[in-house]
């Protein structure tokens, strides 16, 4: 017979300690306090003159209980968790944000039970360091979900940090609402609107003044829609190579302004030969040159070598180049070229045309490079009212941009005390593949990012696996999970957290004999339940959350706008009026310093000439 050693663990109720006794019992505390109260009044009746012993038995006796009580209250002590996320609200503990109010239970909505008596515990507090660890919220349709994102966007604001707001919804009246929230702490000048719903107010941006041909391609790529295959890469491939050849041009010709109608126009073989034979003396000295050049002429079919050597002025022979474009006489490369320009066409003309007041301003008034480093706060407003494919576009077009700032970051910038934050409102309208390696990235380049979603599914949506979910929610620090019908959500965040053991009492009444036939006894079973179950997340409303961090469950209400909990009203900017949100101008830098150096040649001109 083989013994094995096993440990052994021992079951008890929980025993309330004094002071959860003192705040759950309120009769107890009615009746200390009545008491005190008589023996004070006993106190100074004996003062004045003399009275039955019983009074003065009945105060001694108080007194000995109400000292018994502060003894005990003043050595307990209370287990400290260090290892959880939430910085203890203590003085000298440095901390960035508050999430909201911890609280015992929920009352069906974040007004009930933030006044439910001795329902609150603490504030939920986290430093920067957690914050670049990024925050998910996942909730449904009028859960809070904006109470939280302006009560942290507020927050940022007087801090002075910087924040990048994707609206996922398309109304005017969320962009009034942080206007308002900004220009109440005084930093209106800080405020940048990219307003796809109404082009004469709007700033503008032009993604493709800055960077190298590599990082617009990372920002562009993120337009294509389908699965990844060979006519993808393919497509990757065109736009890369067009990109080396326009980079060049705008980085070396002063007349040239890149944007998304020069890029359009470059939607045809023909253009790209007629580009090729004008820039392939420089093939040699550039290699962007170069391999835009061999792309040109491996698709109709010519050594690269000759394409070069070849001389433009001869008639003939760039005659014979063109006649490679008849379908009679073109080859595979040719139709390829023809099947990506159709899938890059309508992506790059709806950018140019539809939205050019924005992308194609030629002195634009910010980059998202400028804005991160200056912590501007960058309110973007989605058309989703208007289209379902063009706010995908826009959506993944921007994440393309912050894709792109987290490359520039890591080669010029220092990490910032304060992280930059990107708060995207209904991520699953624009999600896009490779979204959780932009939050991997980000964390040490002090970029910090918080998706707003409402269900998995809407992420699945983007691959057909559920890796792209699986990637998000692994590199993810804090989980909050708001009102949810989804019973898979709740399974899921049930298994992040330790199952709480409940004992259950059951009765057993024993007949052995007749002597013991009234005799009685308790028996007790252990079990494990979910620290939570699926009723309590569906009942949620109105600001109540679950926060979920270093593996600990925090019930609590979130973190409104001050003037919400302290007046219960909403920062507006002219409530449901027609007025539009006033923009600060920004002056090129380019346009200050010409303007700047003309002001300065008069003056010292007019020195010149008064001596």
């Amino acid at each position: 017979m083989e013994f094995v050693s096993a440990d052994i663990k021992h079951f008890k109720p929980k025993r309330l300690s004094i002071k959860e006794f003192l705040q759950k019992e309120n009769g107890i505390i009615n009746f200390l306090s009545i008491s005190t109260y008589l023996s004070l009044f006993f106190v100074i009746l004996m003062s004045f003159k003399s009275v039955n012993n019983n009074f003065a038995l009945f105060v001694f006796v108080v007194l000995i209980i109400l000292c018994s009580l502060a003894l005990a209250l003043y050595f307990h002590t209370e287990t400290k968790d260090d290892k959880e996320a939430i910085i203890p609200n203590e003085k000298g503990k440095d901390y960035l944000l508050s999430l909201g109010v911890e609280v015992k239970k929920f009352y069906g909505d974040a007004v009930k039970s933030s006044k439910a008596k001795n329902n609150k515990i603490r504030p939920l507090l986290i430093n920067a360091e957690t914050m670049k660890r990024h925050f998910l919220v996942m909730a449904t349709i009028g859960a809070g979900k904006s109470v939280l994102m302006k009560g942290l966007i507020e927050q940022y604001a007087i801090l002075g940090g910087g924040c990048f707001i994707i609206d996922g919804k398309g109304t005017d009246e969320f962009a009034k609402e942080i206007y308002g929230l900004v220009a109440s702490v005084g930093r209106e000048d800080d405020f940048v609107h990219l307003n796809f719903l109404d082009m004469d107010n709007t700033h503008t941006i032009n993604p493709l003044l800055s960077g190298g041909a590599l990082s617009i391609y990372e920002i562009l790529i993120a337009l294509l829609i389908g699965e990844e295959n060979e006519w993808k890469e393919k497509q990757k491939e065109f736009m890369k190579n067009i990109l080396k050849l326009m980079v060049y041009k705008r980085d070396n010709e002063k007349d040239f302004v890149f944007d998304f109608s020069a890029l359009t126009n470059m939607m045809s073989l023909a253009t790209l030969i007629k580009y090729a034979l004008d820039y392939k003396h420089l093939a040699r000295e550039n290699v962007g040159i170069m391999d835009f050049v061999k792309y040109v002429s491996t698709t109709i079919e010519i050594d690269s070598e000759e394409f070069i050597a070849g001389d433009k002025n001869d008639e003939k022979w760039v005659k014979s180049l063109y006649e490679k474009l008849n379908p009679n006489n073109s080859g595979q490369g040719v139709y390829d070229v023809s099947v990506c320009v159709g899938a890059w066409r309508n992506v790059l003309t709806n950018l140019s045309s539809d939205y050019g007041r924005i992308f194609n301003a030629p002195n634009p008034d910010i980059s998202l490079w400028e804005a991160t480093q200056r912590n501007k706060i960058v309110f973007v407003t989605l058309p989703t009212m208007d289209s379902d494919t063009t706010p995908k576009e826009l959506g993944r077009l921007l994440l393309g941009l912050i894709k792109g700032v987290a490359a520039q970051k890591a080669k010029f910038a220092k990490e910032p005390k304060i992280p930059f934050a990107c708060f995207c409102d209904e991520l699953g309208s624009y999600v896009i593949e490779g979204f959780g390696r932009l939050e991997s990235k980000s964390r040490s380049l002090g970029i910090s990012v918080v998706p707003f979603f409402q269900s998995p599914a809407q992420i699945d949506v983007v691959a057909k696996n559920d890796y792209e979910r699986k990637e998000i929610i692994d590199v993810t620090g804090v989980h909050i999970l708001m009102k949810n019908m989804h019973p898979e959500t709740t399974e899921f965040y049930a298994k992040m957290v330790e199952k709480i053991k409940v004992m259950s009492r059951d009765f057993t009444k024993r007949r052995s004999t007749a002597k013991a036939e009234g005799s009685v006894e308790d028996s007790y079973k252990v079990e494990e339940k979910d620290a939570f179950e699926h009723n309590e997340v569906t009942n949620m409303n109105n600001g109540e959350m679950m926060v979920f961090a270093n593996g600990k469950l925090h019930r609590a209400i979130a973190q409104a706008e001050s003037s919400l909990l302290e007046l219960g009203k909403k920062t507006t900017y002219e409530g449901m009026s027609d007025e539009k949100i006033p923009l600060t101008q920004y002056v090129n830098k380019k346009v200050f310093f010409r303007e700047v150096g003309k002001v300065l040649n008069s003056e010292k001109s007019e020195k010149e000439g008064v001596a």
